[in-house]
């Protein structure tokens, strides 16, 4: 068996390839559940919560899973398989098991029931509604009547799935172990294992993908195998902090703070200044959390929020990073960053830009003060400015 000590790097870069190409192709959870189907009547949400919670309730009460098998196999990946209860003596109704969970959309507390069997992999990053897992799993309507499945595991990006399910499985971990078999098939011991039970107004309320009727509350039984810490936009910035508003919908036009129509989550220029985030020093320690941004007009606005500063100098040469030819190609990102000198690193963040022992502040770059180079001195009169050339 490969242990995830040894071989979980190799692995995991295998199972993201395969997962980017297959784990999005499952429209039933892509799907939004405030779209609006034609011809389906939009009930109020409290009057159809109140009918759920009655459903979930009664399921719940008249329900139980296979717990003689978890304690047969306490390291193997085992199925949660739910049966109406038959014998109320020897058969422990869901209801005593699960953990319930509260979160308010569209003015309503929805409720939702939790059944956590194992946690997962302990080493393993806290995933939240930003990030994504790899996960295996069923999802049935409470007539038991299967409407979606997948046995061989798919990355789901949490913040595009149907909340509840998010919700979910942002509480479990990886697997403990994965086995690569002779046939090309993988096993995973040690799996995150849990089921949900949620109500239509963190499903698809009514909306009705194939197999799911309008205003119905769902299930799914899961595993989780791996997880993944999301900066979707590589902007420098993890997609758990690009929610300006903290309602945990990233995905939603009241997280676009230049008004773009693209969320900050994917917006690599997030206040539309023409600086790409990146280059806006939005996170200097470095840990994906931006509590730490430049600030330098002191508005309480962190620059990379703030179109009125666009006066980014990282290297503190005197010239603003947008200057210094950051991002040619004009994505955003940095890969292709003018390194004048070879040295390895861009001239935006190399206080001697061409190399020469002598600072790009030292070398007259700017001579009106201004942080553009456009005034910089070229001693020798070859259109180079001497902060670029090393024979000057």
């Amino acid at each position: 068996m490969l242990s995830l000590t040894t071989n979980k790097k190799s692995m995991m870069k295998k199972l993201l390839r395969l997962g980017l190409l297959a784990g999005f192709v499952l429209a039933v959870f892509a799907c939004n559940n405030d779209d609006d189907d034609a011809g389906i009547q939009i009930r109020d949400r409290d009057e159809v919560d109140l009918e759920d919670q009655a459903a979930l309730l009664d399921y719940l009460q008249t329900h139980y899973y296979n717990e003689d098998d978890f304690v047969a196999s306490p390291t193997n990946d085992v199925d949660i398989i739910l049966r109406e209860i038959d014998d109320p003596t020897t058969q422990t109704p869901l209801i005593n098991q699960v953990e319930t969970r509260t979160i308010e959309r569209e003015g309503v507390n929805y409720t939702y029931y939790l059944l956590k069997l194992r946690e997962g992999n302990p080493s393993d990053p806290q995933i939240t509604y930003a990030d994504s897992a790899l996960v295996s799993y069923e999802g049935r309507l409470l007539d038991n009547t299967l409407f979606d499945a997948a046995q061989n595991p798919i990355w789901f990006d949490l913040p595009r799935s149907i909340e509840g399910f998010a919700r979910a499985a942002q509480e479990f971990k990886g697997s403990q172990s994965v086995t690569a078999n002779p046939d090309g098939t993988i096993t995973f011991d040690g799996s995150g294992i849990g089921a949900v039970f949620m109500p239509s107004g963190i499903a698809y309320f009514n909306s009705s993908p194939t197999g799911i009727p309008a205003y119905s509350p769902l299930l799914f039984t899961f595993k989780v195998h791996a997880v993944k810490i999301n900066d979707h936009d590589n902007d420098g910035i993890l997609s758990r902090y690009e929610d300006p508003n903290n309602d945990e919908l990233i995905t939603t036009t009241n997280d676009d703070t230049d008004s773009d129509r693209i969320a900050n989550f994917e917006d690599r220029d997030d206040d539309g200044d023409g600086v790409g985030t990146i280059f806006e020093n939005p996170d200097p320690n470095g840990d994906g959390n931006p509590d730490d941004a430049e600030d330098l007009d002191g508005d309480g606005i962190p620059g990379y929020l703030d179109a009125d500063e666009v006066n980014i100098d990282l290297d503190g040469d005197g010239i603003q990073n947008r200057f210094e030819n950051p991002d040619p190609d004009g994505n955003f990102l940095p890969g292709d960053a003018v390194d004048t000198d070879g040295d390895g690193v861009p001239d935006y963040l190399d206080p001697d830009d061409d190399g020469d022992g002598i600072p790009t502040s030292q070398e007259n770059a700017d001579p009106d003060g201004n942080t553009n180079p456009d005034d910089a001195r070229d001693s020798d009169g070859d259109g180079i400015p001497d902060y670029l050339d090393a024979d000057s």
